[in-house]
């Protein structure tokens, strides 16, 4: 009984000092803003370090902690300096993880504050990222398109159509991986025409029609392909109508349509002299 009294005045001892310990670090927690023990991160080497090997688990880890910083700090409308550290924290640790891509692309601009051009870079890196990781899915080169086309803005017009080119350019892959609803394409090609690039936007629909397994997307594809397509013809047949009565005019304005189809300068090889001209006997040489 005797042996056993240091060994229990020992642990008596440190339980007391543990007590006031814990009480001590209480009451210098109770001073910290709610959000500041959320501050501290490691480089993302260092955790894989003392991670162990267990990388998943550690990106699990800093992922939470990333989310209720960003719930605290857009609670409490500060800034989110640290934010990008997290995210880029967890993709180092687990880039396999295709979550806090999507997540990054939205909290980075999305979060209460001002969508500046630094923001949306920012947004566009994670995206980027994730794309090389996750070359199939869709989400990301549609989200990646979306910033450069409606919010990444800039007064260079050359500028300008080189983001809404390579937007563009997003979108439409992001119809063609696979796994997008019908509206993508559709968007796709709506883009695409709106640049001005009308065989482009077909080519992207047939390409979508030819390589879709959905048959939603396939029939709502096809009835806009039939109507692009039959848009874009009559848009060339009325401009080439509008060229050919413009050199009549300019060339020889005394004469009617019919026979200026067959002396005009420069004729379409696509018309048909046999039956437009009525007088096509005094082409042609006389029989034997």
């Amino acid at each position: 009984m005797l042996r056993a009294f240091p060994a229990l005045a020992v642990l008596l001892l440190g339980a007391t000092l543990a007590h006031f310990g814990q009480d001590a670090a209480n009451d210098r927690r109770q001073r910290l803003a709610a959000e500041d023990d959320l501050l501290f991160l490691p480089r993302s080497s260092a955790i894989r370090a003392i991670s162990l090997g267990h990388h998943e688990l550690a990106a699990d880890i800093v992922y939470l902690r990333a989310v209720v910083y960003f719930g605290s700090q857009v609670s409490t409308k500060s800034d989110l300096r640290w934010l990008d550290n997290y995210l880029q924290t967890i993709v180092d640790l687990d880039p396999n993880w295709k979550t806090p891509y999507r997540w990054a692309g939205v909290a980075t601009m999305y979060n209460g504050q001002t969508i500046t051009k630094e923001r949306i870079l920012a947004s566009n890196h994670f995206l980027r990222l994730g794309i090389e990781h996750f070359p199939s899915d869709w989400e990301l080169p549609f989200m990646l398109g979306c910033n450069l086309l409606f919010e990444l803005k800039t007064q260079d017009p050359v500028e300008h159509a080189r983001l809404q080119s390579e937007g563009a350019q997003w979108v439409r892959r992001a119809a063609l991986v696979g796994g997008a609803p019908p509206w993508a394409a559709l968007l796709a090609a709506t883009i695409l025409r709106k640049e001005g690039r009308e065989d482009a936007a077909v080519r992207h629909l047939e390409q979508v029609y030819y390589s879709t397994t959905d048959e939603r997307t396939r029939q709502e594809v096809h009835n806009r392909l039939l109507a692009l397509k039959s848009s874009i013809d009559f848009a060339r047949e009325t401009k080439e109508r509008e060229r050919f009565e413009s050199e009549r005019k300019a060339s020889f304005p005394y004469l009617d349509p019919t026979l200026f189809a067959l002396v005009g300068k420069t004729p379409d090889p696509r018309l048909d002299w046999h039956v437009l001209a009525p007088s096509r006997q005094l082409l042609e040489p006389a029989a034997p």
